[in-house]
C-alpha cells in the first residue's frame, strides 16, 4: 500500500519541503490580462510582486482546471500510490476542491478522499506537511485523515497586509470589509474563521503590528509547531520569527514566501503566521 499527498498552491510550502515530502501540489492560475501564469510553475513570488506593483490593473486567479488534478492523480496511480489524500484551501476563499473531487469521479484504481481544510496559505501547509509526515510513517489513510483534521482544528492563522485593497477588489475579505472605511491609516490584523478571512484589529505601524500577531498567537500556547512567510520584506520576517521564538522556543517554525495566487490577494508587504497549539494532554 502507498499514500500519496495532494494539495494547492495556496498552501505556501517552500518547494524543497514538498520535494521532500513527496508533495504533489497542483497550482492555481494567475493571469494578468489575457497573459495566464500557473502559480509557482510559471512565475515565481519575486518576478510576480515586481509585477503587481506595475500593473494598473489587478491581475486574477483561477482554481486549478479539472485536468491538472486528473493528470496528478492519474500520474500518482501510475508510479504506485493505491490512496491518495487531497487536502485544499477552504472552499469558501477558493473552488479548488471542487475542482480536485470532480477530477477523481474519473480516476480509477487509486482511493482518492478530499478534506477542505478551512484553512489557507502556510495554515493549509502545516497541516499537509504533517500528513506527509505521517504517510511516510506508514499510517493509514483514515489515520492520516484524523489526523490532519485534528491539526486544522487546532491551527491558528494571523496576518498582517499593508492594505485590504488587495482583499476587497479581490472579493475575499467577507466580513472584513466592515473595516475597509476605517483602516486608511492602519495596519489591518486578520485571521480565518469557520473558512472565512475577518478581521482581528489594527495597528497603526508594522511593529506594533508584529507585536499584535504575536500576541494574539501567544494565546495558543503551549505551541507544537508555527509557519511564518512574507512577501517582499525578508528583514521583517526575521524579526517576526525572533518574537515567534520568545513565545514558542521549543517550537519548529517552517519560513516560506506568499506564493503569486496568494499574492494577489494580499499584496505586497503582507506577513503572517500559523501556530499550531499542542494536543490536550489524555488524562
Amino acid at each position: 500500500m502507498s499514500i500519496r499527498i495532494v494539495t494547492d498552491s495556496t498552501a505556501d510550502i517552500p518547494p524543497e519541503i514538498a520535494e521532500l515530502h513527496q508533495i504533489e501540489v497542483v497550482p492555481l492560475l494567475v493571469m494578468f490580462g489575457d497573459e495566464q501564469f500557473r502559480d509557482g510553475v510559471d512565475i515565481n513570488s519575486e518576478r510576480f510582486f515586481r509585477r503587481l506593483v506595475r500593473e494598473p490593473k489587478l491581475p486574477t486567479t483561477s482554481q486549478p482546471p479539472v485536468g491538472a488534478f486528473r493528470e496528478a492523480y492519474e500520474r500518482l496511480r501510475d508510479e504506485g500510490a493505491t490512496e491518495i489524500v487531497s487536502i485544499h484551501v477552504s472552499v469558501k476563499l477558493s473552488r479548488t476542491i471542487e475542482s480536485a473531487r470532480q477530477a477523481a469521479a474519473d480516476v480509477e484504481g487509486v482511493r482518492i478522499i478530499h478534506i477542505d481544510s478551512g484553512m489557507a496559505s502556510l495554515a493549509l501547509g502545516l497541516g499537509v506537511i504533517a500528513a506527509a509526515v505521517a504517510a511516510e510513517a506508514g499510517a493509514t489513510v483514515d489515520a492520516i485523515e484524523a489526523l490532519a483534521r485534528d491539526q486544522f482544528r487546532r491551527t491558528h492563522l494571523f496576518i498582517m497586509v499593508d492594505t485590504l485593497e488587495y482583499l476587497r477588489r479581490g472579493g475575499r475579505i467577507g466580513r472584513a470589509q466592515e473595516l475597509i472605511g476605517s483602516l486608511l491609516q492602519f495596519k489591518p490584523l486578520l485571521t480565518v474563521v469557520d473558512g472565512e478571512v475577518v478581521p482581528v484589529g489594527r495597528a497603526r505601524t508594522k511593529a506594533r503590528a508584529i507585536e499584535e500577531l504575536i500576541r494574539r498567537a501567544s494565546e495558543y500556547r503551549p505551541i507544537a509547531e508555527a509557519m511564518a512567510v512574507h512577501a517582499t520584506t525578508p528583514d521583517d520576517l526575521e524579526y517576526l520569527v525572533q518574537r515567534l521564538n520568545g513565545i514558542a522556543p521549543d517550537a519548529p517554525i517552517t519560513l516560506g514566501r506568499v506564493t503569486p495566487v496568494i499574492g494577489v490577494h494580499v499584496g505586497p508587504g503582507v506577513l503572517a503566521i500559523a501556530v499550531v497549539s499542542a494536543p490536550a494532554p489524555i488524562d
